[in-house]
């Protein structure tokens, strides 16, 4: 038997084979950009709305926290609630606040409504993370069709190239770089999303989870004279029991810490 016969006859149907499996795939990845693109226009405005209705406002937030904590040590928890959605201006901010008006029926029970919120933290972060999924694909298959669109066309290019068929060559080239140019542009907006996504929705749970904290945490040597005595979520100095009420508001802030640190070592 000729080995290099049997060799030269594999290489020729090895290459037969790759260029009918390439050039048949050409047709999928530029259906498959049109898609990303067309999504990516689709959240690009999605983007900007949900920018241009971010308002968040942390002194907001937090006043709003603290008075509605002696609203619902008063057992006035409609009011509370209330007082809580009028401060928040994120849409996680609103789920979270209408989560956990939800369970309010198990307040007196503090430690599962401890779990309760815990669990809807959980829950809201999976959720970011999902919606984040999406533009962190389109980051990283955009250019990867982009790439295969511009190698397909140019097997079909070199032939005709090689046969002095110049329209033939000019078609091919014409695919091969709107591919590139239009996987490269999905690449980007989804790249934009999700990097400015990310940044609001780390926000977003740090305020979460803050908030939690002054609504549900563990009260330690608290009394009513301090929750009316709030001034704008922050304590005053100077006056009486000013030095006791800064460090009742310092210890509750590291106790917040404590809680996050363990948070980002489950998720690491």
């Amino acid at each position: 038997m000729d080995i290099g016969g049997a060799l030269e006859l594999f290489k020729l149907g090895a290459q037969k084979g790759i260029y009918l499996l390439s050039t048949n795939l050409l047709y999928p990845v530029i259906i498959l950009l049109f898609i990303l693109i067309g999504w990516s226009l689709i959240a690009l405005g999605g983007f900007l709305y949900e920018w241009r209705s971010r308002r968040r406002n942390f002194g907001s937030m937090e006043r709003a926290a603290f008075k509605a904590r002696a609203l619902l040590e008063a057992n006035e928890l409609d009011d509370a609630f209330m007082l809580l959605g009028r401060s928040c201006s994120t849409a996680y901010m609103h789920d979270f606040i209408a989560g956990i008006s939800r369970y309010r029926r198990l307040f007196p029970a503090r430690k599962l409504m401890q779990a309760r919120v815990e669990k809807l933290l959980q829950d809201l972060e999976s959720d970011m993370a999902k919606r984040l999924e999406k533009s962190r694909f389109v980051t990283r298959a955009g250019p990867m069709l982009g790439l295969m669109g511009t190698l397909i066309p140019m097997g079909p290019a070199l032939l005709a190239l090689a046969g002095g068929d110049v329209k033939t060559l000019a078609d091919n080239l014409i695919i091969a770089f709107g591919t590139t140019v239009v996987g490269l542009a999905s690449g980007l907006v989804g790249y934009t999303i999700t990097m400015v996504r990310s940044r609001w929705y780390e926000q977003d749970m740090s305020d979460m989870e803050y908030m939690a904290e002054i609504l549900f945490g563990e009260r330690e040597q608290e009394s009513e004279s301090m929750m009316e005595d709030l001034d704008l979520g922050m304590w005053a100095g100077g006056g009486d029991g000013a030095a006791e009420k800064r460090g009742w508001r310092k210890q509750r802030f590291l106790q917040y810490l404590d809680k996050v640190k363990i948070r980002r070592r489950r998720r690491e």
